[in-house]
């Protein structure tokens, strides 16, 4: 592993490949130490909400549908939280096999577009966006209703995502928080702060059973997955307390972060 660079966690740079496993009857989790993508599945279609790394990753992503009983080909679309190349590394290569559609916030198309080191380094191959998304908007795609929330901060278009997710007849509604690390200067951190609150009355007006993120090591991720992997107990479903908790606790620590940024 190279040096990590100072304020981001080790695990971010860990490309260990985790064994994938069905969170619902309806989604699956696919993912390696650093980053997930998750699977949403109707029928014969497949929506991903996140790409991973690069081409490598793709190629991880379909065998571990596979493994999973899904056809890759059955991907339809692609949503993209936010344009770090972490997130939307894979989609060109996935989007170029099985014609899916990219979607992606327009703020945020630009953004990776226009930012090329760091984590837009040429690790991860930019893709051609078709179709921009939008705050508040509620897109039907293969029968399934996918709410989009506006959540700046981690990115200036940084995106979360509200469905609802099934396991037998219980019926629940899952987030996924589109940025878990806090920005560095003061209006992203305050931007972030913002939609904490933001998202947390849609989780509240929505009753939030499950709240997912895009690397597992920011919410005992990797021992959820285990569990469920293992036993079939479903830890990420916890109830609107669960979500609650998480972002009562991640408002303390931005809290903290703010209080560093007005010293510096």
């Amino acid at each position: 592993m190279n040096k990590i660079p100072p304020g981001l966690p080790k695990e971010l740079f860990d490309d260990t490949r985790l064994e994938p496993a069905k969170i619902f009857d309806n989604l699956y989790c696919i993912t390696s130490k650093s980053v997930a993508a998750w699977a949403l599945v109707k029928d014969d279609s497949i929506v991903l909400l996140d790409a991973m790394w690069d081409d490598n990753d793709a190629l991880f992503i379909i065998e571990c549908l596979e493994k999973l009983g899904l056809n890759p080909e059955n991907i339809k679309y692609i949503f993209i939280t936010h344009g770090h190349g972490d997130h939307y590394g894979g989609a060109k290569y996935l989007k170029e096999k099985y014609n899916a559609k990219i979607l992606l916030s327009d703020i945020d198309n630009h953004f990776m577009l226009e930012n090329n080191d760091g984590p837009n380094g040429p690790r991860s191959p930019k893709c051609d966006v078709d179709i921009i998304i939008t705050d508040e908007e509620k897109i039907n795609l293969c029968g399934m209703d996918i709410h989009i929330i506006n959540t700046p901060g981690h990115t200036p278009g940084c995106l979360s995502f509200i469905f609802e997710c099934t396991n037998g007849d219980e019926k629940y509604n899952v987030g996924l928080w589109g940025g878990t690390a806090f920005p560095r200067d003061m209006k992203s951190l305050l931007d972030y702060e913002n939609s904490i609150d933001v998202f947390f009355k849609k989780a509240k007006e929505m009753n939030l059973s499950a709240l997912l993120t895009g690397h597992l090591f920011a919410d005992d991720g990797y021992h959820k997955l285990d569990v469920v992997r293992s036993t079939g107990e479903n830890l990420f479903l916890t109830g609107f307390e669960g979500v609650e908790e998480y972002f009562t606790t991640l408002k303390t620590k931005l809290f903290d972060a703010i209080e560093k940024a007005k010293t510096k």
